[in-house]
């Protein structure tokens, strides 16, 4: 009886004799390269390579474009997560207002901060408006109103005249963070803003910072009052500026808070990574400069300041280059928070944080870890909020994020409903938000 070949022998190997008489014997069979087995295992083996270098190139490509995109739609449709997509658009900083029912948000320029923008993107509106808004009846549907509602059609005198050359046509002024209230005086709206300010011997030329090496323009701080009881405006600016620090680097994200006593106050930064020496958003480069944020209580007009401000939080090393975006509130137990971003907003790293005092003016203590940061519910980069109180003991909040969109990598607006839990807070989702209250008065 003639032995038999086995599956390696019969698949992988070859004859070494051609005599039809031994190419069965096993005696007469050597490994091949060009044998049947080997050739369907060397094709299986390249495909299931080159299946993992397609992998490996979907999540290279994938990685380099996350700072536009989210994971999925979990954000906005899966029923368990507490944040909401509001607008789809590059509204960066939003600020909120609740006035007769109608929720108004105001946010930067349109066309700051856009990451990779398309070569061959050219929205005509974009960057038209000083500052955006949109409004909404119930806090989910939320409607961006076009340039000619512009609330700040006009700047300070101090402010960059012009708009930039280009395909795409920019303000100089650069407005960014818009931050407002409604005076007790005459129930009219206080809007503060921060803009590049002008060089003194050229209004279209932006000042410089009193620092060695390159620096962007920096920014001041100014406020417009609105010509009636509207919280869309139009507002008209007041032609001193309030804050400014160029020697800090500038003075930007100003936002208000009245406290239970009634007094008025605006918390801000200091711009102290415009003057940094490189690195993640100009200021991981030793030495690093510091990024304060300042209280300043107002007088009742609300343009007025009433003593000098003070000092209620700064950067430490895990916050990064940088502190800003502060936004205050107080909880019905009495306990002040402080909600700011630290990171580098075109960067994963940018966050929301938040930290907690007995009194407005501090000290303040950090919570343990940030509210948001990437990926918290599949967001990416969250920061720059808002929070205005319900009046049912909660309190509304609106932040940007990084998604992707048509013009390029935008900051868009998410909503959220916060509770505050001693010195605990907890994101919360509602169906709707709206109450008789008026929110921030």
């Amino acid at each position: 009886m003639e032995p038999q070949l086995t599956i390696f022998q019969r698949h992988f190997t070859k004859p070494i004799s051609p005599d039809p008489e031994k190419i069965h014997h096993p005696d007469n069979r050597r490994f091949s390269f060009l044998s049947r087995g080997t050739i369907l295992v060397g094709a299986a083996m390249i495909l299931l390579l080159l299946g993992i270098i397609a992998a490996a190139v979907a999540v290279t490509f994938d990685n380099k474009h996350q700072t536009h995109d989210p994971a999925g739609d979990m954000v906005h449709t899966d029923p368990r997560s507490p944040i909401r997509l509001a607008l789809l658009e590059n509204f960066p900083d939003p600020t909120l207002v609740l006035k007769d029912g109608t929720y108004y948000a105001f946010a930067t320029n349109n066309a700051a901060g856009i990451i990779d923008r398309p070569k061959n993107f050219t929205e005509h509106q974009l960057g038209v408006s000083n500052v955006q808004i949109a409004t909404s009846k119930d806090f989910i549907n939320w409607t961006l109103l076009n340039f000619e509602h512009d609330p700040l059609p006009k700047v300070g005198e101090w402010v960059t005249h012009g708009v930039t050359k280009g395909r795409i046509q920019i303000p100089k002024s650069q407005v960014r963070a818009p931050g407002i209230i409604k005076r007790d005086t005459d129930n009219k709206y206080v809007m503060y803003y921060s803009a590049n300010k002008h060089a003194e011997d050229n209004k279209t030329e932006s000042a410089r910072v009193p620092a060695k090496g390159r620096h962007p323009p920096p920014h001041c701080i100014g406020a417009a009052v609105s010509e009636t009881d509207d919280p869309a405006g139009p507002y008209t600016p007041v032609p001193e500026l309030l804050a400014c620090h160029l020697d800090q680097g500038g003075a930007i994200d100003a936002q208000p808070f009245r406290d239970s006593d009634g007094t008025l106050w605006i918390a801000y930064k200091i711009d102290g990574n415009n003057i940094g020496h490189g690195g993640s958003c100009g200021n991981t480069v030793a030495p690093i400069m510091p990024t304060p944020i300042k209280l300043q209580k107002m007088k009742p007009d609300g343009i007025t300041k009433d003593g000098e401000e003070i000092t209620i939080l700064d950067r430490i090393e895990s916050d990064g280059p940088l502190v800003e975006a502060p936004v205050l509130a107080k909880s019905s137990e009495g306990i002040y928070f402080l909600f700011y971003s630290s990171g580098c907003t075109r960067a994963p790293t940018y966050d929301l944080k938040y930290a907690t005092a007995e009194t407005n003016t501090g000290p303040y203590t950090r919570a343990a870890k940030p509210l948001l940061q990437t990926g918290t519910y599949g967001l990416l980069a969250p920061g720059s909020a808002d929070v205005l109180a319900d009046g049912n003991g909660g309190f509304d909040m609106v932040f940007h994020a990084r998604v992707r969109a048509p013009q390029g990598g935008v900051r868009a607006m998410f909503t959220t409903k916060l509770r505050f839990e001693g010195r605990q807070v907890r994101m919360v989702r509602a169906n709707s938000t709206l109450d008789d209250d008026e929110g921030r008065m």
